[in-house]
Formats: C-alpha cells, sequence, structure tokens
C-alpha cells in the first residue's frame, strides 16, 4: 500500500525518516497526524524497504514517552540533578572547557557516542576547533576486532553481506534472526535458503539462527580461530583455493599458506581445541571452498574474546583466498555516497594538538575506537595524560561496560561530565550536567545506512520536539557560540544544512526531501575497475605490514594465552547474547516491548541445572571473582554444560523510567577490565563464575 493510500485512509500526513535503534539506520516512513506519529514502516522507495523489526515499530513510543527528559538538569551540591536554563547549561559548560584546555590541553576532553547521530557537528566543534583527538564511537563494547581486521585486510570498516545471491553462507559468533538487527538482510538469506543457500551456524549456543541452519557446529567457546586455521589448512593443502585469484588480488598468499602449513594448524590439532570433530572441519572446508558465490562473516560470538582478532582475520583470510570477496552473494565492500559535510572550518581556524589519540597513548594505536576500559585510568590517574571534561551521547557505559564500580568511581573523580540523550539514563545520573536530546522523530539526519550499496536516508523532523529537548547539531550550534565559534555554525533551519551536505547526489533537493532516501549502483568487485583496493599493496591483505611494523604478528594464529577459563571455583563461563525484542538503554522503558519481555535471564544446561537442582524459573546467584548478582534461571538444551549464556547483559536493572526501573538484573558488574591486546575490544566473555540456587 502506497504512502498516498495510508494518509488518504488515516488522515496522516507522511514524513521520512530514519530508524535509530540499531546500527543499520532503516530509512522509514513516518505517519503523523495532529502533532502525533501514529504509525511508522519501511520507506517505500527504498531498495531496503522491509516491513520494521518490532523494535523498529515500537519506537514510536519515544516520541510520546512522559519518562523522557525534557529540560537541562545540573547536578547540585547535594547530588541531585536541577533543571537549569539552556543559556545557564551552555554557558557553564562552555566555561568549565576552555578552562580545562587552558590548564590541560585540548586532548582533556574525551566525547564518547553510540549511534554516530550526526556527530559530524561533534568532529567540527570538539575536534577541529577545540582540538581533541578523543573523539569516539562505542566500537570497544561491540565490532572493535571485526572492524580492525576488515580494515586490515581490505581496507573498509564494515563489509555487508550479499545474501540474496549466495549459495552458501557461514556464520561465526552471529545470530541475525535473534536480535533481528538488518531486517532487509534476514529477509534476503531466508529467500536464499529456499532457493537452495546453505547456512552453516559456529556457536557455542544454539542460537535462533543456529535452529535454521542447515548444520551447527557447537564450538567449545572462544575457540573460533583454530577451527578457522584449520578450515584454511585444509583448503591450502587440497589447493581448492583459487589460485589465479590469489596470484593477482592477495598480498601475502604465500605467507599465510606456509604460515598454516607449519604451524601444523590440522584439523585434527582444532579438534580437541574446538570439540568439532576433524570430518566435520574437513567437510565444511569442502563445501566452503567448491561452493561459489559463498560468504562466512563473524561478530559478537567472536569479538567478546581475547582471541577474536584472529579469528576474523582468518574468517576474512577464508573469503579472500577463494575468491569470494565484494562479488555477487560475497562479502561487500560497501560503497558510500558522495556526501559533503555540512559544517566547513577553515584551515587557519583548526587547532592541532601534539598529543595522541588517548588510545595510542595507552598502548593501542591500531584500535579503530577508544578502548574505553582504560578511560578510567586516564581520569583517576592522569595516565598516560589528564582527562578532565567527559561527554556522553546516546551511550551508556554505567551500563554497557563492565567493571561498573570503577567506572562509577571514575565519574566521582572527573571535573566535567556532560550526557546528552533522552533519558535519565544510568550515566546521565552520575553526570554534572545533562542535556536532553530531540528524539529520532523530532530532528533531521543525513545518513548513510548498511544497505550494499551506496544509499543515503534523508530523515526529517516529524513532530516538533518534546519539552526543550534539542537535535544534537542545535546543542553543538548553541555551544559552539558560548565557546566562541559560533561564526562557523550559522544556519537559520535544519535545512541550510542539510543543502549543503546533500549538495553532490545526482538527485535535487526537492525529490530527495520527498522520498527521503537515495541509491546508487550497487557495483560488484569495484578494485578491479577502481585500480585496486586503499590497502598499501593495493590488494586484499592476509599478511598485514603495518601489524608487524607495530609489534603484532602480520599473520593471524591462536593463542589462549590471555583466555580466562573455568575452574573449580568458578566452573561456568558466563557469556552474554542479545535479545529479539531489546536494544540498548532506550526499550526497555518501552510498553509494547516490555509487555513481550521485561526481564533477562540466565539460561543454564539441563544437565548443570539438574546437578545444582535449579528448575526453570527458580533464582539463583551468579557470583564471579569481581560481584554478584541474583537472576532468574532458564533451563534450556540450547546452551552447552560449562555455559551460563545472559540474553542483552547490559539492558536490564536500570535505575530509570517507570517501566525499566528495577527490570532483570545488570550483570556487567561481575565482569572485570579485559580486552584485546592489540584492538582493545571488550571481551564479555572472559568471565568465569559460580552459580547456586538461593
Amino acid at each position: 500500500m502506497t504512502r498516498d493510500v495510508i494518509n488518504e485512509i488515516r488522515g496522516t500526513k507522511t514524513v521520512p525518516g530514519v530508524c535509530m535503534i540499531c546500527p543499520w539506520h532503516c530509512p522509514t516512513e513516518n505517519f503523523v497526524k495532529n502533532g502525533r506519529v501514529e504509525y511508522v514502516r519501511g520507506n517505500e522507495y527504498a531498495v531496503n524497504a522491509t516491513s520494521r523489526c518490532v523494535k523498529g515499530i515500537s519506537s514510536i513510543h519515544s516520541s510520546r514517552d512522559s519518562d523522557r527528559l525534557l529540560y537541562p538538569m545540573k547536578r547540585n551540591s547535594q547530588g541531585v540533578h536541577e533543571r537549569i536554563s539552556w543559556d545557564d547549561a551552555l554557558t557553564q559548560i562552555a566555561a568549565r572547557l576552555k578552562a580545562n584546555k587552558d590548564a590541560f590541553g585540548p586532548e582533556s576532553l574525551v566525547y564518547l557516542w553510540h549511534l554516530d547521530s550526526n556527530e559530524t557537528f561533534t568532529h567540527k566543534l570538539f575536534g577541529e576547533l577545540y582540538g581533541t583527538p578523543n573523539l569516539s564511537g562505542h566500537g570497544a563494547a561491540c565490532d572493535q576486532d571485526r572492524r580492525l581486521a576488515a580494515l586490515e585486510t581490505f581496507a573498509h570498516p564494515l563489509p555487508v553481506k550479499d545474501y540474496a545471491n549466495s549459495r552458501f553462507v557461514m556464520l561465526w559468533g552471529a545470530d541475525p534472526f535473534g536480535p533481528n538487527e538488518a531486517l532487509h538482510e534476514n529477509r534476503e538469506l531466508l529467500e536464499s535458503m529456499k532457493k537452495g543457500c546453505r547456512l552453516v551456524v559456529v556457536d557455542p549456543n544454539r542460537s535462533r539462527t543456529a535452529e535454521k541452519a542447515h548444520l551447527w557446529l557447537p564450538i567449545k567457546p572462544g575457540t573460533d580461530g583454530a577451527l578457522a586455521l584449520a578450515m584454511a589448512y585444509h583448503i591450502i593443502e587440497t589447493k581448492s583455493y583459487d589460485q589465479a585469484f590469489c596470484d593477482e588480488w592477495v598480498h601475502g598468499f604465500s605467507e599465510f599458506a606456509e604460515h598454516v602449513l607449519s604451524n601444523e594448524y590440522t584439523p585434527k590439532w582444532a579438534e580437541t581445541i574446538t570439540g568439532i570433530s576433524r570430518e566435520t572441519i574437513i567437510a565444511v572446508a569442502d563445501e566452503f571452498a567448491l561452493t561459489k558465490p559463498a560468504l562466512m562473516d563473524g561478530l559478537k560470538g567472536l569479538v567478546n574474546y581475547t582471541t577474536g582478532l584472529d579469528a576474523l582475520r582468518t574468517v576474512f583470510a577464508l573469503n579472500v583466498i577463494t575468491g569470494n570477496i565484494d562479488g555477487p552473494g560475497n562479502l561487500i565492500l560497501k560503497e558510500l555516497a558522495p556526501l559533503d559535510m555540512p559544517v566547513d572550518i577553515p584551515e587557519e581556524a583548526i587547532t592541532a594538538t601534539e598529543q595522541l589519540p588517548l588510545g595510542s597513548a595507552m598502548g593501542y594505536p591500531l584500535a579503530p575506537d577508544m578502548p574505553t576500559q582504560l578511560l578510567p585510568e586516564a581520569v583517576l590517574e592522569g595516565n598516560p595524560y589528564p582527562v578532565k571534561s567527559l561527554f556522553f551521547h546516546i551511550c551508556n557505559p554505567a551500563q554497557s561496560d563492565p567493571n561498573t564500580r570503577l567506572f562509577e568511581k571514575m565519574m566521582a573523580a572527573v571535573d566535567l561530565s556532560v550526557t546528552i540523550d533522552i533519558y535519565m539514563s544510568e550515566t546521565a545520573q552520575l553526570s554534572e550536567f545533562v542535556l536532553p536530546e530531540a528524539s529520532t522523530y523530532e530532528r533531521a539526519e543525513v545518513r548513510e545506512s548498511l544497505w550494499a550499496g551506496p544509499q543515503v536516508v534523508f530523515a526529517q523532523p516529524a513532530i516538533e520536539p518534546l519539552g526543550e529537548s534539542k537535535p544534537l547539531y542545535e546543542i553543538m550550534k548553541g555551544l559552539a557560540e558560548k565557546m566562541g565559534y559560533g561564526e562557523y555554525f550559522q544556519w537559520n533551519s535544519w535545512e541550510d544544512w542539510a543543502r549543503k551536505q546533500t549538495a553532490f547526489l545526482p538527485v535535487t533537493y526537492e525529490e530527495l526531501k520527498e522520498k527521503g532516501v537515495w541509491e546508487g549502483e550497487l557495483r560488484y568487485h569495484k578494485f578491479k575497475t577502481d585500480g585496486g583496493l586503499a590497502t598499501p599493496s593495493g590488494k586484499f591483505e592476509i599478511y598485514s605490514n603495518l601489524f608487524e611494523e607495530m609489534g603484532y604478528s602480520p599473520l593471524p594464529g591462536f593463542s589462549e594465552e590471555h583466555r580466562i577459563k573455568p575452574d573449580a571455583e568458578y566452573p561456568f563461563q558466563l557469556i552474554n547474547c542479545k535479545m529479539q525484542y531489546h536494544c540498548g538503554t532506550h526499550t526497555q522503558n518501552n510498553p509494547y516491548l516490555m509487555s513481550i519481555v521485561s526481564e533477562n535471564w540466565v539460561e543454564l544446561n539441563t544437565n548443570d541445572a539438574r546437578r545444582l537442582g535449579i528448575a526453570d524459573g527458580d533464582r539463583v546467584e551468579v557470583s564471579s571473582p569481581q560481584a554478584s548478582a541474583t537472576i532468574s534461571a532458564k533451563v534450556s538444551e540450547a546452551v552447552q554444560p560449562g555455559v551460563a549464556r545472559v540474553p542483552h547483559g547490559h539492558g536490564f536493572g536500570r535505575r530509570f523510567g517507570t517501566l525499566a526501573r528495577g527490570k532483570g538484573t545488570h550483570i556487567n558488574p561481575l565482569f572485570e577490565t579485559r580486552m584485546n591486546p592489540v584492538s582493545g575490544g571488550i571481551s564479555f566473555n572472559e568471565c568465569t563464575v559460580n552459580i547456586r540456587k538461593i
């Protein structure tokens, strides 16, 4: 049904939008009546115009939630947040920022965000004008290992998947049918499977995706790298790789082959480590190498271990040596749209700092995003240099990061802390200043989506912001004016900067505004027509000279040197996973989603539960060397013995919101600070616990 027909039936008007619940940024249509968003669906003009997932459809509640932040707040001397005016808030923050810059340098400011909503304005104000090198997304708590592996192999941070044309798909620690992100990709995979595409899932748990797979490999937690290397060994030994492709387009193939063979990463070697039989390893390696087109990829189940980076480097190498890259049915190196910057800063106004970004200065020079687990050290000890000002935009590390007590200690010690959010999150409660942002329905966005080709999503405000909330671009403009940079942030309305940002698209502004989306051609094998890749060699690099220069192994291996494993005192490995009906901070105060699932739980194998006298629904205490937590138990055959799985470990046990407060269990205090030694990605799944019935 077209948007015009819906408008006629419902008496609504359509405003193009974008969903910001998860990072896929699906293009949407918002149907508005009398200043209220009544309905939302996928944009009919978009190639990925699927109907919305349950989280996206339910997100209209954020436009009317009575628990929303409505006014700027400041914590008083008694620790209570009180309402203040925007002028007072911005004036005080600007003055404190100037004082800290004068005393400690621009690098003393750290700014963290989650879904990079309009962060271009942040980069212009804080990165170029103020001069801090410490602006970062939340990658350390998400896909840090995958992005670093992709950057080093492909010179591309976010390869996406062309399920529609694939005949063989192998997913490592990824559960797309579980949290139901990338809905258009999921539907493509299901349709492809109906046409004969084989799906293999590598996961310690029988996830929703594993349930639909033709083959589930219940691997031992954290050993994916050994399995991938064994597959590479067999493919190289049997010469079933794509020799012609490797000769022309692969840098380091001979070194990789010698490395795999000389270290004897055999299927027999991997069998004991992974729990997957050598016969199965050989059969899957043969099927992947001989089926074209094919793809393999990994996510949370790999990156949440200290072994994750090398595991993904090997997974990407397997795609490359078989010639399964950037073609139909492969991993796609997404092409970006020709967007301009919404704000230009002249070169003479840019502030340069001599200090390295915090991650590099702390020994993680290759980390794509700041290793946020190191932030408390910088604040509390001034190492490697003082950090005095912290900004958090739509991110909530007080809930989402491990070692919660250390984070709280840091927040009590830092000189200036500011949270920009639509809710009074746990991080906001610990901050001195809290600034209310307009919801995604109340602001403009010019976004690049995660569809495989170049795609611009042009979201426009559907309704007026609630209370005194403001879009981030207006908050940055207000701060710029108070900081003396107002001349660079001049616009009368959001359309002024939106016109500039979209000026190079091959479509008129009026057409883009009407449709809300622009798409370019999905091109395959771009490296063949565009003069190679952006890597130093111009080829796919499975031997990393940059890793070697930085003192790391240029080739992926497998070592459990840094891993934490269960023992007699803490016999369970605690791992986390995403939940289908919730995502991050905001969904737990949504009545539609909470009516479906209102708590999280710990999932135990049937035999483990029987041995401990635990029945389905019992309350149990989960204890690590760090802390203890009480949570409900769920008994299941979907988890392996010795594994305890907590869905959405950072999403429950909230301290805000009428519906969210107190529901479920905040599990992250149980985790210590553990990171991949190269990427700085957080190793959430390396936590051992004891479990007892209460």
